[in-house]
């Protein structure tokens, strides 16, 4: 086997070219053999064209019936033979399951990516108290044989069974990484005789804290009302059942503070015209790329004091850390802010020499490149937490 030929493995071509292809094109300057398992969609010939190997699988996000889930194990396990892969690194929940079960006696290394631990971590009704017991036995199962477990923060430790059992596994890389040279800051407009802009980009579920920004904001005391807006860029994930509802956003469209603005493609324009960025999750993130995107372009940002989202900010140096599931945090944080204008630029400064320093994708692919090498030489003997 040769750790020269890696195996990526993702549940979706747009999120795999979107979100994963920036470390792909790190692995093959770095001398790799890339391979992607993807299901086929409009973004295989994107991939491709960058010089990656593309085979089509069954992966899906939404879960597989067990006959398909059998298929497609046996089928990536012949390609991992076939094409004499050595390491096989797989992204979020279902891919691992495949990765895990597909890589039985292959003798490849298998590399399991846990950007977040999702939205039954985030909820304590009885349903999700149940799933989380689930996920938390099929995590073990995954753990057992897995060469390396990557998380994205701390906290996520310490929530897995029999935690202490796998600690010579388990890493933590935060975040995946974002392109500081593409977002950085560019020269805003100067903020005379215009509104504020508060800037939330995401995808529309409920756990994402949305209709408790929204509520903050239209309850806002009508001299700072006059003066800010919220713009909210995302759209419902419609496969997920916790989707913010087309009613809901529906309400706000007359709303002169409150702007659902949609999808959006380039973002990075949008952090530009932006003067603080706001992200109230209560979700189970990794590290929201959306924060390190508004980090790295310079912006002060506004979060809640939960896994991931809690290791973006340094409270009064570059925002604020607020409670989750508060309209009241959330209110208060705005009102504070808006009341220190003046240090907007400052924090800024300090948001992006963060991403820079910590989050950049040269600082995240590298610490991921050295893991490999301690695989390769069969060394994963210590888990710093």
């Amino acid at each position: 086997m040769s750790f020269k030929n890696i195996l990526l493995l993702a549940q979706d071509g747009e999120d795999f070219y979107k979100s994963r292809m920036p470390f792909a094109r790190h692995l093959m300057r770095h001398g790799f053999s890339v391979f992607v398992l993807i299901p086929k969609d409009k973004f295989s010939e994107l991939i491709t064209a960058e010089g990656l190997i593309v085979k089509h699988s069954r992966i899906e996000r939404d879960g597989m019936g067990p006959l398909k889930l059998i298929r497609t194990v046996l089928e990536v396990r012949n390609y991992i033979k076939a094409n004499n892969i050595g390491l096989s690194h797989s992204f979020k929940f279902m891919p691992n399951l495949i990765n895990v079960c597909s890589n039985i006696l292959t003798g490849a290394k298998v590399v399991l990516h846990i950007t977040g631990l999702g939205i039954a971590f985030a909820n304590e009704s009885a349903k999700y108290r149940l799933l989380k017991t689930i996920l938390r036995i099929l995590l073990f199962v995954k753990f057992l044989r897995a060469n390396l477990i990557i998380i994205q923060n701390p906290d996520d430790f310490e929530d897995f069974l029999f935690k202490e059992q796998f600690r010579k596994k388990i890493r933590v890389v935060k975040g995946s990484g974002v392109d500081v040279d593409e977002f950085q800051p560019s020269r805003k407009e100067e903020n005379i005789g215009r509104k504020s802009v508060f800037l939330c980009t995401t995808r529309l579920i409920w756990e994402k804290g949305i209709a408790e920004l929204a509520e903050a904001f239209d309850s806002l005391p009508e001299h700072i009302r006059k003066n800010v807006e919220l713009r909210i860029i995302g759209a419902p994930d419609t496969k997920n059942p916790r989707a913010v509802s087309q009613e809901f956003i529906d309400r706000y469209k007359e709303n002169q503070v409150v702007r659902f603005l949609g999808q959006k493609e380039n973002i990075r324009a949008y952090l530009n015209t932006a003067d603080v960025f706001i992200l109230p999750s209560y979700y189970r993130e990794g590290i929201p790329r959306s924060i390190l995107e508004a980090l790295a372009c310079g912006l002060p940002v506004v979060t809640t004091n939960v896994p991931g989202c809690n290791l973006t900010v340094k409270t009064g140096q570059n925002g604020l850390l607020i409670e989750p599931r508060s309209v009241q945090t959330i209110r208060s944080a705005v009102e504070e802010l808006y009341a220190h204008k003046s240090c907007w630029k400052l924090m800024g400064d300090f948001s992006r020499s963060l991403a820079v320093e910590e989050f950049s994708e040269e600082v995240v692919f590298n610490q991921i490149v050295k893991l490999y090498d301690l695989l390769d030489e069969a060394a994963v003997d210590s888990y710093t937490h």
